[in-house]
Parts: C-alpha cells; sequence; structure tokens
C-alpha cells in the first residue's frame, strides 16, 4: 500500500513536471497569452526552479528521469540563474526577442524528446 501512494505521488510530480517543462517551451506568445496577468518571465523562471527542478529530482532519485534528463533540467536551471544576472531578459519583449530565451524553450523541447 505504501508502495502505492509513492507510484501516485511520482505520477502528480511526473505529470507536474511536463507541464512545467511544456510551459517553458512554448513561443513567447503562448507564455504571454497563458500567462497574463503574471509577470510572465519570472513565473516561468520560478515555476521551473521552484516546482520542476525538485520535481525532477525526486522524479530521477526514484529512477523515474535520466541521468540525461536531470542534466537537461540542470542547465535549463543555470541557464535562467545566468539570465537572473540581467534585468532586461525579464521583459514581455526579452521573452519574444533574446537568444536566452529561445536556448530555454531549445533545451526544454530537448527534454520533452
Amino acid at each position: 500500500m505504501n508502495n502505492n501512494i509513492e507510484t501516485e505521488e511520482l505520477m502528480l510530480f511526473y505529470d507536474r513536471l511536463i507541464e512545467n517543462i511544456k510551459q517553458i517551451s512554448l513561443d513567447a506568445s503562448e507564455q504571454i497569452d497563458k500567462l497574463k496577468g503574471f509577470a510572465v518571465a519570472d513565473e516561468i523562471a520560478s515555476d521551473f526552479s521552484d516546482i520542476a527542478k525538485p520535481y525532477a529530482f525526486k522524479l530521477f532519485k526514484n529512477e523515474w528521469l535520466s541521468s540525461e534528463q536531470i542534466n537537461l533540467v540542470n542547465k535549463i536551471d543555470e541557464k535562467l540563474d545566468q539570465m537572473s544576472n540581467n534585468k532586461d531578459l525579464w521583459t514581455d519583449e526579452a521573452l519574444t526577442r533574446s537568444n536566452e530565451w529561445k536556448q530555454c524553450r531549445e533545451l526544454a523541447k530537448e527534454l520533452l524528446k
């Protein structure tokens, strides 16, 4: 029974992780539409760092993610961390035009594969 609870919890973590990765992989216009009323770039980054990353590590620990997948999670998180030093990257326009956000989307799409 305890194993079923753990499996159910891991399934929820997995679903939530996929939801967050899909969010970061969306085109900027879709991200902006989906997160209207929020500071979109901040919301995407905090959802990834505060929700997706911890879930990814729990899934990795339980062998639901591969080393390659957790490395991609880390790459996205590191990229977002580097971007946090540049306030110009945290606008809707930057979501649309910056190479940094484009790189985050590409890593997320790779992770979804």
